[in-house]
């Protein structure tokens, strides 16, 4: 048995070394705050004399040291050895540990996210809600691209991702999760085999379809919250409304050129995108398609919609509830609009709503879809 082997110990050995055993973990000090095993001594990047030091002034016999997943501690624990001090290294380390802690994440899963498990607004809880999530991508185009690929490598358990139309050459400058490859099939199925490539721990359901009056209250309705990736009025009111009169949360995502913007609704939590934007503008309108959009633009707004997906589900920082953020690209300025309140004449969250049907007012949404 080697000398490594013999001063090894697993987490599963751990609560039999006895409480004469001092814990000391020499991550760093971000680290130990953000998480650490009880009892532990936070001693980052300590030296042998440090560790010497920490144990005798505790009044231990020995001490496990850890750090994140077991191998500078081990280079410690060995010089230590050769003093004769009784020390361990925990097999794994911290990462093995989080592990055994919970039954929710296999061994990939534990360190995959192991560097936003750390952070206080995430931690094993915030973690484990990611996991038992449900976020519904209208549309696999620009700005559903980084949305789909952030929520995948987040950890997001479960994405659904409705789209009706097929990649194309021109698609590939701004659509990300799609490539050469990818040209003249279908967006969902593309997209879906990019999330099995980034993580494939994430059930994805697909939806080849374009969203529409008559279908989109059946595919929300599973859903946690909802992205618009779209790219024209048509749907973007559509997707308002739907979410608006079944109370599904939903963030808003708008580019044209080089601008963007974003906005977050919630049940009774602020006015909706009719609210603000009232109705789908008369006469013809053009889409990113159509006017042109720079693809950096799309993926930094796209990567914002991701964020508030997580925030919200880990209830995590403020989310853009009331507020229009918008992004000048040119200048790289940006701003927040606040609307405080519904707006009294909205059509569908006003004192008196007209439309309370989706189905019956299809008219409204009559425009084919498209993902920016």
């Amino acid at each position: 048995m080697s000398e490594y082997e013999k001063s090894e110990i697993t987490v599963d050995e751990l609560n039999d070394i006895g409480t004469d055993v001092l814990l000391i973990d020499i991550r760093n000090s971000a680290a130990y705050y953000h998480g650490h095993i009880d009892f532990a001594i936070s001693a980052p990047k300590a030296s042998c004399s440090e560790i010497k030091k920490i144990i005798k002034e505790n009044s231990k016999t020995g001490a496990v040291i850890y750090c994140s997943i077991g191998e500078k501690s081990k280079e410690l624990v060995l010089k230590l050895r050769r003093e004769n001090i009784c020390v361990w290294n925990l097999k794994g380390g911290f990462n093995e540990w989080l592990i055994k802690m919970t039954e929710e994440f296999n061994e990939d899963e534990t360190e995959r996210y192991s560097k936003q498990v750390i952070l206080p607004q995430i931690g094993i809880g915030g973690q484990e809600k990611l996991k038992n999530s449900k976020v519904l991508v209208i549309g696999a185009g620009g700005l559903g691209s980084p949305v789909i690929l952030y929520l995948a490598a987040a950890g997001v358990g479960n994405i659904g991702i409705a789209d009706g139309d097929r990649v194309i050459l021109s698609n590939l400058q701004r659509q990300i999760i799609h490539n050469c490859y990818s040209v003249g099939k279908e967006k969902v199925l593309s997209a879906q085999r990019q999330i099995r490539i980034l993580n494939p721990n994430i059930n994805v359901k697909i939806y080849d379809e374009y969203i529409t009056a008559d279908n989109i209250e059946n595919i929300i309705e599973n859903y946690d919250f909802i992205i618009d990736g779209t790219d024209n009025f048509e749907s973007k009111f559509l997707i308002n409304d739907a979410c608006v009169i079944h109370k599904k949360p939903f963030c808003h995502g708008g580019v044209l050129g080089f601008e963007g913007q974003v906005m977050t609704w919630l049940p009774n939590g602020g006015p909706c995108y009719r609210c603000i934007f009232e109705d789908v503008p008369k006469g013809k309108t053009m889409n990113c398609s159509e006017s042109g959009v720079i693809g950096a633009v799309v993926g930094i707004i796209g990567c914002i919609q991701a964020l508030e997906a997580i925030k919200y589900i880990v209830g995590a920082g403020e989310l853009l509830v009331g507020k229009l953020y918008i992004l000048d690209g040119l200048t790289m300025n940006t701003r927040i609009l606040k609307f405080n309140n519904k707006a009294k004449h909205c059509k569908v969250c006003g004192v008196k709503p007209q439309i309370t049907n989706i189905k019956s007012n299809k008219e409204l949404y009559n425009r084919s879809f498209c993902g920016c």
